[in-house]
C-alpha cells in the first residue's frame, strides 16, 4: 500500500514527535534529556493539527499547525492589532522519502485546515529559506544579532532610571507572559505565546542553554530581559564574561534603553550580544560611539502566507492613505484547485481603516506580484519599490509604487522573536 497523509491520533503524540526529530538530524536516542523535553513538547503540542506521513505503520513525514495570533501593522498612535495565524511547524519528510511530493500534500492539508478554521495567514520559520516561497510564503519579518563591548557603551542620551528586580523561574512565569504580550503589540510579526511555551521556555533545561549558564530574568514594570554569561568567569583573572541577551523587551524605546544600561553595566563584563533584536534597534542613536553597536547577523525570520485576502488586508492599520489595484498569480506549487488568493484585488485605506474587494474589470491593475510577495507586503517590513527592485513586483501603472510605499511600510519595522 501507497504511503499516505493523515491526521494522528492523540495516542500518536509520543511518535509523531519522534518522527519530527529525524528530518531534524536529532534521532530520539532515549536520553534523559529528551525524555525530558517530550514532556514540555507535549504541553505546546496540537495533536488535532498534526500530520504524518503513514508509510504501513511507520511515520516518514510530519507537519503540524499551532494555533495562534500574529500582530499586524498598526494605525498612528494605535497598539498593534492581532489575528489569527496558523503556525506551521515540525514540517519535514524523512530522507528514505523525499522527493515524492509528500511536502506538498502536507502543505495542502494545513492550508485546507487553516481555511476551514477561518485563519486568514499561516506563517513558519524557515529552516531552509529555498523551499517555502513556491507554497506562496514569503518573507515579512527579521531579526539581528547585536553585540558590543559594555566598556566602549557610553550613552550620549541618558537611559530613563527604572526600579529592576531579579525573578526566579517561578516568579518569572508569573510576570512575564502579560509583559510580553503588551510589549508585542508595539511592533507587527509578533506571534503569541500559550502558557506551554512559557512552561518550556522557563524550564531553562541545561541541554537549552547553549553552553552558557542559568538564565537570568531582570524585570520592571514596563518590561524585561532574559540574559545568560559565559560559564569562564574568573574574578582573579583580566579577561571578562560575555552576556547573552536572550531577549529585551520594553513597551517604550525609553524603558528597552533602561534595560540596556542595566545589562551593559553588569560588574565583570566585556561583550554583551543580544539575539533576535529588532533590524531598526534604536540603542545606536543613544551611543557616544554609535559604531561600538556591530551588526553580527540578520535572519529572516518570519514567512507569511496570505490564505484570504480580504481580512488580511482590511484587519491591518495603515499609516497613509492610498488606493491600489493588486494582482495576485498563484504560487509556483498550486494544485489543480485554483487559489482563492489568485486574482485582482482593490484595496483602499488610510488611518481611519481599510476596505479590500475583487477588483472590477473595468479598474485596470496597479502592481502585479505572486502570493509569496503579498505575504512580505502585508506586514510592510519591505517597501514595495525594494521587492520590485528585486524583480518581485511589476509597477502596471507609472507611480503605483510610489502609492504601495506610503500606503503598506510600517514602522516600527516588523519583528517576530519567538521560535515556532
Amino acid at each position: 500500500m501507497d504511503p499516505v497523509v493523515r491526521r494522528i491520533e492523540p495516542a500518536e503524540a509520543p511518535a509523531f514527535r519522534r518522527s519530527v526529530m529525524i528530518p531534524f538530524l536529532e534521532p530520539f536516542a532515549n536520553d534523559p534529556d529528551q525524555v525530558a523535553d517530550f514532556e514540555l513538547w507535549a504541553g505546546k503540542h496540537e495533536p488535532d493539527r498534526s500530520w504524518v506521513v503513514d508509510d504501513g505503520g511507520r511515520f516518514v513525514g510530519n507537519a503540524a499547525i499551532h494555533s495562534m495570533n500574529v500582530t499586524l501593522p498598526a494605525a498612528p498612535g494605535q497598539p498593534c492589532p492581532t489575528m489569527p495565524m496558523a503556525g506551521v511547524s515540525a514540517v519535514g519528510v524523512h530522507p528514505t522519502h523525499r522527493r515524492r511530493g509528500f511536502l506538498a500534500e502536507l502543505m495542502e492539508v494545513m492550508h485546507d485546515d487553516a481555511r476551514r478554521r477561518g485563519e486568514a495567514l499561516a506563517g513558519l520559520e524557515a529552516s531552509e529559506s529555498a523551499i517555502y516561497g513556491r507554497f506562496g510564503y514569503g518573507v515579512a519579518a527579521t531579526v539581528v544579532e547585536y553585540s558590543i563591548d559594555s566598556r566602549v557603551s557610553a550613552f550620549e542620551i541618558p537611559a530613563p532610571a527604572l526600579e529592576i528586580r531579579l525573578l526566579d523561574k517561578e516568579e518569572a512565569l508569573a510576570v512575564l507572559p502579560e509583559l510580553f504580550d503588551r510589549q508585542r503589540r508595539t511592533r507587527a510579526g509578533e506571534v503569541d505565546r500559550s502558557p506551554g511555551f512559557w512552561a518550556h521556555l522557563l524550564a531553562d533545561r541545561p541541554s537549552h542553554r547553549g553552553g552558557l549558564g542559568p538564565r537570568f530574568h531582570a524585570v520592571c514594570d514596563e518590561g524585561y530581559v532574559l540574559y545568560r554569561s559565559s560559564r569562564d568567569t574568573n574574578v582573579f583573572r583580566a579577561d571578562r564574561s560575555t552576556i547573552v541577551i536572550e531577549e529585551l523587551r520594553g513597551t517604550t524605546p525609553e524603558v528597552e534603553a533602561a534595560l540596556w544600561r542595566f545589562v551593559l553595566d553588569l560588574d565583570l563584563v566585556g561583550q554583551v550580544n543580544l539575539k533576535h533584536g529588532p533590524v531598526d534597534e534604536p540603542l545606536r542613536w543613544r551611543l557616544a560611539d554609535p559604531r561600538q553597536l556591530k551588526t553580527v547577523a540578520v535572519e529572516d525570520r518570519l514567512y507569511v502566507r496570505v490564505l484570504d485576502v480580504v481580512p488580511a488586508f482590511e484587519s491591518r492599520g495603515y499609516q497613509a492613505e492610498g488606493r491600489l489595484v493588486v494582482e495576485v498569480r498563484p504560487p509556483a506549487a498550486s494544485s489543480a484547485i485554483e487559489d482563492p488568493v489568485a486574482g485582482r484585488w482593490a484595496i483602499e485605506a488610510g488611518p481611519e481603516g481599510a476596505s479590500c474587494r475583487p477588483a472590477r474589470p473595468s479598474e485596470g491593475s496597479d502592481i502585479r506580484l505572486e502570493i509569496a510577495s503579498l505575504g512580505s507586503l502585508l506586514m510592510g517590513g519591505f517597501p514595495a519599490s525594494v521587492l520590485a527592485a528585486g524583480g518581485r513586483i511589476e509597477e502596471l501603472r507609472s507611480g503605483a509604487l510610489h502609492t504601495a510605499d506610503s500606503l503598506f511600510t510600517t514602522r516600527p519595522a516588523p519583528r517576530s522573536g519567538t521560535e515556532f
